[in-house]
């Protein structure tokens, strides 16, 4: 077999291929009987007809289009091991010609976008926006709802504030007809808590046990036939103010209720946590900000194909999701007042990101050397196995030399590359002072693609 490569564009070939006139013909013969088993030929029965009723009934271009089609599929992958090329995307047929010896046929190849060299990055200084040190007062508030969760409700004596609860009977009417919703005898609500009426809080604060509050709201929410925003009337009767009081903060109550012997160690314990989380929200920040500086530094001509594509693979995630809500694509336009070009708009700009961060990770990966042992794969497995009922050793069977195998060995890489980067470059607050980040070595790959949208 005999075939040619021209580059289109960087990332673009065009691949001709001859097939010559007596393998095409065996095929079109092949593809005649394939074609005689799934249509009907009059006084034929199904499978039996003849070369030439088949052609009669479908159209010998059709005959000769699957027989092609046939011919490409067992004969393309020696092509891709002749040329070293990976395609992206399947292929497109970009013209057939007849020439003496059988036919040519122009195959149109989309290819991954690659650098040779990733823009520089080690020693790069990258400024992010740094959250508030964690202190006693952030301590202090989390333990603070913590012990909320403990509290007890106790009468008081006094006007209500905001935190406190108020036992409420609620009448509501429209037009001088009651209703039956928002409604509600010896109510127990919490102030400040977003309740169907809106300004219901506003309109509680100061009252006391005993007070009739009457005044008109709009509906947060619609209810029974009034859409929301309806204005209504509404008379609130406050029967009791109810304060929440916390449980003493000290040793007895940390040991009954935490895990921890006193509130020394749970102090400490709340705020490696917070510091973590604070870490956490800064590494993420490096990530997605280093990314997208880099990404804008490439000049990477993605072949529309593979856009495309890819943007077909979130729709259909995307898609899939909103079944699992019970919902379709044509609710959530009609819920958001989008189109569907301006939803997929955003998938092709999504899927040109992901891409970009895929070819920029690639480049940091081979820059820095980086390679993926048996080790790692195993452990990358461990982590998959964890979360199904295979073992490691059977998903190791299952995945090896297959396109899965390459899926995770691919996200390893990335994962490795992406801390390469952040450990490369210099993270500064607004001064310009030095953020020790306390980056930990990658344990799992992760899906990092997704990393700028």
């Amino acid at each position: 077999m005999s075939f040619t490569v021209a580059e289109v564009s960087e990332f673009e070939r065009r691949v001709t291929l001859l097939l010559d006139s007596s393998r095409l013909e065996a095929a079109q013969t092949r593809a005649a009987r394939r074609l005689s088993r799934e249509i009907h030929v009059n006084g034929f029965r199904r499978g039996k007809a003849p070369r030439r009723m088949v052609e009669r009934v479908v159209g010998r271009e059709r005959v000769r289009n699957d027989a092609i089609e046939d011919l490409l599929t067992d004969r393309l992958p020696a092509v891709w091991e002749g040329t070293g090329l990976t395609p992206a995307v399947s292929p497109v047929v970009d013209g057939i010609r007849e020439v003496t010896d059988g036919v040519e046929v122009d195959l149109f190849v989309s290819l991954w976008p690659t650098l040779s060299t990733p823009p520089v990055y080690e020693g790069r200084t990258v400024e992010l926006d740094v959250p508030e040190a964690i202190g006693e007062e952030a301590v202090e508030r989390y333990l603070d709802i913590y012990r909320e969760q403990f509290a007890e409700l106790e009468t008081a004596e006094r006007p209500c504030r905001a935190g406190d609860y108020v036992a409420i009977d609620l009448r509501s009417s429209y037009e001088g007809r009651h209703l039956e919703a928002p409604s509600a005898t010896g109510f127990l609500y919490e102030l400040g808590v977003e309740a169907p009426i809106e300004g219901l809080t506003d309109h509680l604060l100061g009252c006391e046990a005993g007070a009739t509050v009457e005044f008109e709201a709009p509906l947060r929410i619609a209810v029974a036939d009034l859409p929301e925003g309806t204005v209504i009337g509404v008379r609130v009767v406050v029967e009791e103010v109810r304060e929440k009081l916390l449980p003493d903060l000290d040793d007895e109550w940390a040991s009954d209720f935490t895990d921890f012997d006193s509130v020394s160690e749970l102090r400490e314990r709340v705020y490696e946590d917070l510091e973590g989380e604070r870490l956490d929200s800064l590494r993420s920040q490096l990530r997605g900000t280093l990314l997208t500086m880099l990404a804008e530094e490439m000049a990477l001509d993605i072949p529309e194909a593979v856009v495309d594509a890819s943007a077909v693979r979130l729709y259909e995630d995307f898609r899939a999701r909103l079944d699992e809500q019970g919902s379709t694509v044509e609710e959530y336009l009609e819920a958001t007042g989008q189109d569907i070009e301006a939803v997929f708009g955003r998938f092709r700009d999504q899927a040109t990101a992901q891409i970009q961060v895929r070819a920029l990770l690639d480049s940091v990966a081979a820059h820095a050397g980086i390679e993926v042992g048996e080790e790692q794969l195993l452990d990358a497995y461990q982590a998959i196995a964890s979360r199904t009922d295979q073992s490691v050793d059977s998903l190791a069977e299952e995945f090896a030399g297959s396109a899965l195998e390459n899926s995770v060995r691919g996200d390893i890489l990335r994962t490795r590359a992406l801390d390469v980067l952040m450990r490369g470059v210099v993270a500064t607050d607004g001064d310009g002072a030095v953020i020790d980040l306390r980056l930990d070595p990658p344990d799992v790959p992760e899906i990092v693609e997704a990393e700028i949208e």
